[in-house]
């Protein structure tokens, strides 16, 4: 967020902007330096979960093309445990691709992308591609068809390809490029920022997720659940807690509803056994 005006890589913007399914193609087109023929399926904020009672994923950005399934992610908070986020990301997603009864290779090719605002390795590179190899010796060729990418739109200078250097740079600073895309983007924002209302909401989720994130970071470092501090009341307590698990589960929409909406929060507590 800056000058009271979202970015691109805030997490609204990004949502909001992506939506629009020639600028999702485009960038991801560039992302990958491949051409993709059509979107079929596009959704923002797409839920997964293997099971009932498994701890749910919510997509940035997920979409399915011909033969390709893709998800993008944009983190812009340092994320300690960023391999395995990603492995259980890829889990959930393959977990939606197969029916009863199909077989292994009707599992579609994957990408899980996260764009990162920071350099999560150290290495100063723009991209870092993990695939699975054999340790023994690289000449294995695993065919699993499944890609992991992460961005380091730090070092978008780095970055030989000047269409992904351009979209890197944009994403790290606003600064607009000479090229069709980053100015595509660039209005694209600008347009959603011209809606004062959605704006307004879109800044006021980003301060409760933002708030209650580094509460929770806090309260673990201290060794302590949130809603069990000293000194708080019991009703605080509960809401503490429920606040905890709606962020461990990245429930943040019900998060955000649950403070308005006093039915939906008892039916949150009952959920939970709180």
């Amino acid at each position: 967020m800056k000058d009271g005006m979202l970015e691109f890589k805030d997490a609204p913007m990004f949502g909001r902007v992506m939506r629009n399914e020639e600028l999702c193609k485009q960038v991801l087109e560039v992302i990958l330096n491949i051409e993709i023929d059509h979107i079929e399926y596009l959704n923002t904020e797409q839920e997964m979960s293997a099971y009932n009672d498994a701890k749910g994923v919510r997509l940035d950005v997920y979409l399915k093309a011909s033969d390709k399934v893709f998800d993008i992610e944009m983190q812009t908070t340092i994320e300690p445990f960023l391999g395995k986020r990603i492995r259980y990301y890829q889990s959930s997603l393959d977990s939606t691709l197969l029916d009863r009864g199909e077989t292994y290779d009707m599992l579609l090719e994957s990408y899980v992308i996260f764009i990162c605002s920071y350099d999560p390795y150290g290495f100063n590179i723009p991209i870092y591609t993990l695939e699975r190899t054999c340790v023994e010796t690289p000449d294995v060729v695993v065919h699993n068809d499944s890609h992991w990418l992460i961005l380091n739109a730090k070092a978008w200078n780095k970055d030989t390809d000047k269409a992904r250097s351009n979209l890197l740079q944009y994403i790290q600073s606003s600064k607009v490029g000479q090229d069709s895309l980053t100015q595509a983007i660039s209005d694209e924002v600008d347009r959603n920022n011209s809606d004062s209302e959605w704006r307004r909401n879109a800044m006021g989720f980003m301060t409760v997720e933002h708030s209650h994130r580094v509460e929770l970071r806090a309260a673990r470092q201290e060794g302590i659940e949130i809603g069990l501090a000293e000194g708080l009341r019991e009703g605080e307590a509960r809401n503490k807690a429920l606040i905890d698990k709606l962020l461990a589960d990245d429930r943040i929409d019900d998060l955000k509803r649950s403070t308005t909406d006093e039915a939906f929060c008892n039916q949150l507590y009952e959920e939970y056994g709180l």
